[in-house]
């Protein structure tokens, strides 16, 4: 099958507002070097409230499919997600869902490499959520990384002070709430710099399939990634322009103290390995 017309397209990348599987399949093998995402998981959000637990199942087990079609040997598919809440008025309760996403990844060819807790910040006693819910507001959520095997690669301890940590915390970070506000479960942009900055390099492309509102694909664009997204949803995806639209500036250091160059000037004299053939420049295919 083919792409539709992209949604929103730039030199750093492409956003579809399309369906991810469809997306992801559609894509040539293998062309992607890592995917970093939050799938939805099940928190009472408006647009899962439709879905059953067995779909939800289903949907992660076609996403993970999906992305090991279009990631590479030794590339990455890095997954935020939280413990499912099975509501039930009084019965509600907690479905834990670490070894379930390993069976799903694993059954596809993934394998497990490592997981990590992201540490939230604090819940608020004046938080409604915290105090009406049938169950406690969790502080954290799960971070699992999987590798697609057929490489030799061994990752690169690119980011000492994070790479070897159990918990990413991104209590106390601040960030702009005009970014967070018109999406109910928008992750910080600073989680998505962590796991980026240990096992993503510039001049790579990933792919984020939940778009949302476009946290993954702005940083991608910060940090000279290039990204394809896929957001299903219209109103989301029109979030996710609006960001991705916007001028990159570097507030919190993410690029350190060098000149900030445009994409562009990134992206010119990064290279990658093609098997045993010449290093070759990096280019979005011609379909994109």
């Amino acid at each position: 099958m083919a792409l539709p017309a992209p949604f929103f397209s730039e030199s750093a990348g492409q956003l579809y507002n399309y369906d991810c599987v469809d997306g992801m399949l559609s894509l040539p093998e293998s062309i992607c070097d890592g995917l970093f995402t939050s799938p939805p998981y099940g928190v009472g959000k408006e647009y899962e409230s439709e879905q059953s637990f067995g779909q939800y199942l289903k949907l992660l087990a076609d996403f993970t499919r999906a992305a090991y079609h279009c990631i590479k040997p030794g590339g990455y598919m890095i997954i935020n997600y939280a413990d499912y809440y099975m509501f039930d008025g009084v019965n509600t309760k907690i479905q834990p869902m670490t070894y379930l996403y390993h069976i799903i990844a694993e059954r596809v060819g993934w394998n497990h490499y490592c997981d990590r807790i992201w540490q939230k910040d604090y819940a608020s006693l004046t938080d409604p959520y915290t105090i009406a819910h049938l169950l406690p507001k969790l502080e954290y959520e799960h971070i699992s990384t999987f590798i697609k095997p057929g490489s030799d690669k061994k990752e690169i301890v690119r980011e000492q002070t994070l790479h070897p940590r159990a918990i990413w915390s991104t209590v106390g970070i601040k960030q702009a709430k005009s970014t967070l506000k018109d999406h109910t479960a928008a992750f910080p942009e600073a989680l998505v710099q962590m796991a980026l900055k240990v096992h993503a390099d510039p001049g790579q492309l990933w792919v984020e399939p939940f778009c949302g509102s476009g946290t993954t694909p702005y940083v991608c664009k910060k940090m000279g990634i290039k990204y394809v997204a896929f957001e299903l949803s219209s109103k989301h995806a029109e979030t996710s322009k609006k960001r991705l639209q916007q001028m990159v500036m570097d507030f919190d250091g993410t690029l350190g103290e060098e000149k900030q160059s445009t994409i562009d000037e990134v992206l010119q004299d990064q290279y990658i390995e093609n098997g045993n053939k010449p290093s070759v420049k990096i280019e979005m295919p011609e379909d994109f």
